[in-house]
């Protein structure tokens, strides 16, 4: 005898009926969201902006490395 076996079989149908849903290929909702849906007019621009920000310094310190390190091979310094 099963202690849970309402909770158990309840939670069988939903997970049934979960993967009827998948399987049917119907979306959940009526509208698909988009990504010019979630951010605002300048949010793109700001975003690219502080991702140069972000990545060229380091960038730049590794390539001065790479040229540092290559002037050192040719005894350059």
């Amino acid at each position: 005898m099963m202690m849970f076996k309402d909770k158990y079989d309840r939670a069988k149908k939903w997970q049934l009926e979960q993967k009827e849903k998948r399987e049917s290929g119907k979306p959940e909702t009526d509208y698909e969201v988009s990504p010019e849906d979630l951010i605002e007019k300048g949010d793109m621009l700001a975003m690219m902006v502080s991702g140069v920000l972000t990545i060229l310094p380091i960038v730049t310190i590794l390539l001065l490395l790479i040229v540092l390190i290559g002037m050192a091979f040719l005894h350059i310094l």
